[in-house]
């Protein structure tokens, strides 16, 4: 078993989510690289997700559009061409799986294995080449699908010209490799036992430290995705991140990357549960702009993030004083604006987030905090609140 689950469990791209399934993948190949070696994510139709919220069901329903490409280590200038399916294989998903991969072999891309990797739970078989070679090339020249569809662009390559397509086709069935699997959060840890230094630290802060490089991975494919592009990692530049991760997750201290957990992390403000949430509508009462909410409460997740790590590792004084001394902080404030008459939501929130607490780190972990302590379930000797209940 796992040393800790390793899937995204707050808002945003979601653990149970196939994207966020493909993504744990391209880190387990990442894992795999040698010296000098690269993997890429890539976007391989438009996903139309440009000047739109990404959430995990728009990217889930796109997720034939992605597959990762891995340098074969063993043949220079040669790639792995995998694609990722959390999913039952039906008969339209076999057939995308397989145009794509007919498009892949007629590119210049040097392709020197096919994989599928899919969860076993789905019960899939593998089986993508049980229509013949013949029977597929008529079925694709016979179709009068849109120009722009998949189906007729392996037309358009092939060209009525069945040497050609059962050549790529006999190379697709020869160097095609099926993987089910149901431990690859397994395979993800063990992967990294050497970049993380498994041995030398306790199983919580190497689960911590794959964990973060995970975060990382995610937030940077969501953007290549959200601008169109595909992303690019060699070793060095993977090496410079689990070097870089290594110094800021320690037994000591444990301080997340903020930009790699903001770009992996949403708030849907139309869900009623975050807009009746007492953390919500004591922002509210601050007239902030809804940007700027999200912004406070992507704080509030951050903040948690950390000390629910800090609580598995028993270090629940250091919460407290955390969480003592920023509500220490929030009653000076309000004891400041009442005697100098100046008491708003707004400048209660803002002078409270400028108040030094040497028990965090960052800022964005003492901003956390401070949003934290507004929830409803916050015991009331350290509760806070931007305007006071009546």
């Amino acid at each position: 078993m796992a040393d800790q689950d390793l899937t995204d469990n707050g808002s945003g791209i979601r653990s149970l989510s196939g994207f966020a399934y493909q993504i744990r993948v391209f880190v387990y190949y990442m894992s795999k690289m040698s010296e000098n070696g690269q993997i890429e994510f890539e976007t391989i139709e438009d996903v139309a997700v440009r000047d739109k919220k990404i959430d995990a069901d728009s990217l889930d329903k796109k997720s034939d559009s992605f597959r990762n490409l891995v340098e074969d280590k063993d043949r220079n200038g040669y790639y792995f061409a995998i694609q990722v399916k959390r999913t039952k294989i039906d008969n339209t998903s076999k057939l995308k799986i397989l145009y794509n991969w007919l498009l892949l072999e007629s590119s210049t891309t040097k392709i020197s294995k096919y994989i599928l990797f899919t969860e076993d739970k789905y019960g899939n078989t593998g089986k993508l080449f049980d229509i013949s070679c013949e029977k597929l090339f008529e079925f694709v020249m016979k179709s009068n699908s849109k120009s722009n569809a998949l189906i007729s662009k392996v037309k358009l390559q092939y060209k009525n010209n069945y040497g050609k397509f059962k050549k790529a086709y006999d190379k697709l069935s020869t160097d095609y490799e099926f993987i089910s699997d149901g431990k690859l959060d397994d395979r993800i840890l063990d992967g990294f036992a050497f970049h993380f230094t498994r041995s030398g630290v306790s199983h919580l802060i190497y689960s911590l430290r794959v964990k973060e490089l995970i975060q990382y991975i995610n937030g940077e494919i969501i953007s290549a995705v959200y601008n169109g592009d595909s992303y690019k990692c060699t070793f060095e530049d993977m090496m410079k991140k689990v070097e870089e991760i290594s110094g800021r997750v320690k037994d000591s201290h444990y301080d997340p990357d903020y930009i790699a957990f903001r770009k992996s992390r949403q708030i849907n403000l139309t869900d009623q549960a975050i807009l009746q949430s007492r953390e919500y509508l004591q922002l509210a009462k601050c007239k902030l702009s809804q940007q700027r909410i999200e912004e406070h409460l992507i704080y509030q997740q951050y903040y948690e993030s950390i000390k629910d790590r800090f609580l598995e590792d028993n270090k629940l004084n250091f919460v407290d004083n955390i969480e003592r001394t920023t509500y220490d902080n929030f009653c000076s404030v309000k004891e400041d604006l009442e005697e100098e008459n100046k008491d708003t939501p707004l400048k209660r929130l803002n002078e409270t987030k400028k108040m030094n607490n040497n028990y965090t780190q960052l800022d964005q972990t003492r901003f956390g905090s401070c949003i934290s302590l507004t929830k409803k379930n916050v015991e009331e000797d350290i509760k806070i609140s931007w305007e006071d209940e009546k």
